[in-house]
């Protein structure tokens, strides 16, 4: 580590569920107040603000996210942008407004005006923001967890406003000698980082194999704990890992992992039924029975998608599929039964309507 530098950690969850942590280079050099309010407001040292809130990251909210452009949170009195408090007050002026927004994973100060600096922060997750130079001070980079940082700008938002809960559920100083922490930690056989450009591992066969087993059991284990969120980043854990290893070894084409690939994508259709995300199952199904046009639990589980999206034609159709291919398996023929004693209520329920319009005398 820089001697004349510090680092800094936020972890972040997304609707509850831990997605990794974020480390940061404070410029401590180059940008000392500013770097040390942020410092501060990480390890929470210097306890309640005069506003009345604690001057501490933890428990704040990621409350605008800009596609291609940046992250922004830390408002630590109101949690919407609109408030904030530094240490040294509710304000303090801008310093060395020379660092340039010129790579993504920038850290920068969110001011209200000039020299109108508070709590509020952002992360860039695109390699140039030149609209903020000279009007926003940079006060570090991310060296790890940048993938969290783009993943968050791309959530479902609303007027910028994520419509997912993100929130900064850790965060703190990490001193010289300090272990990194950013490998999962949940007791189960997931050792690994959220994201593997973080892995400090070459995409070596044998090794992406081995994580690829390990974050398949992982993800099992919390399904059948019905720990549904846990087992559904899981399985997305397992796709980013093997998209990561393809390119890398430029292997795509070859698909060398195409059956964990398929598995992970059948376990997220299999999680969002129970989720209640039948139109993401829907999707998933899909992608497997492209390649795989007689997978049965990809017809079997796009078959209960379907009933859940009333399209009870498609999913007759699925079913039926699948109850050719398994005709001894219990659980396709209450489905397909299902499937046609829901078509068979719905379209008596359209005839009476129908006869209630038609039946409706002329005024």
């Amino acid at each position: 580590m820089d001697e004349q530098r510090c680092f800094v950690y936020l972890d972040f969850a997304f609707n509850g569920i831990r997605v990794g942590r974020v480390i940061i280079q404070l410029y401590t050099d180059k940008v000392p107040k500013s770097a040390e309010n942020f410092r501060c407001l990480c390890t929470g040292e210097k306890g309640i603000g005069q506003k009345g809130k604690p001057l501490h990251y933890k428990g704040s909210v990621i409350h605008k996210v800009i596609p291609w452009c940046m992250v922004q949170g830390g408002d630590i009195i109101n949690g919407d942008g609109t408030g904030g408090e530094s240490i040294y007050g509710e304000y303090f002026v801008s310093e060395n407004l020379k660092l340039n927004h010129n790579d993504e994973g920038i850290v920068g100060l969110a001011n209200n005006g000039p020299n109108k600096n508070s709590s509020q922060f952002y992360i860039t997750s695109v390699n140039f923001c030149g609209q903020l130079n000279g009007q926003n001070v940079v006060i570090g980079k991310v060296v790890k967890g940048l993938d969290i940082v783009k993943y968050m700008a791309t959530v479902p938002r609303e007027n910028d406003v994520p419509q997912e809960s993100i929130t900064i559920e850790d965060c703190g100083e990490i001193k010289p000698g300090d272990p990194w922490n950013i490998e999962e930690n949940d007791g189960t056989t997931d050792i690994y980082p959220p994201w593997p450009n973080d892995w400090d591992a070459e995409p070596d066969y044998q090794l992406t194999n081995k994580a690829l087993q390990d974050l398949s059991n992982s993800g099992n284990f919390f399904y059948y704990k019905e720990n549904y969120l846990k087992a559904e980043s899981k399985y997305h854990k397992i796709l980013r890992y093997i998209n990561w290893y393809e390119e890398k070894t430029n292997t795509k084409k070859q698909n060398p992992f195409s059956q964990f690939k398929c598995n992970a994508i059948l376990n997220l259709s299999a999680v969002q039924l129970k989720i209640n995300k039948p139109e993401k199952a829907l999707k998933n199904c899909n992608e497997v029975l492209i390649k795989f046009p007689n997978n049965v639990k990809a017809l079997y589980r796009r078959g209960c998608a379907k009933v859940a999206l009333k399209e009870y034609d498609g999913a007759i159709r699925d079913l039926k599929q699948a109850y050719k291919i398994h005709p001894d398996d219990k659980k396709i023929r209450n489905m397909f039964e299902l499937a046609k004693s829901k078509k068979k209520k719905y379209l008596q329920r359209e005839k009476l309507l129908c006869s209630k319009i038609f039946s409706t005398p002329n005024i």
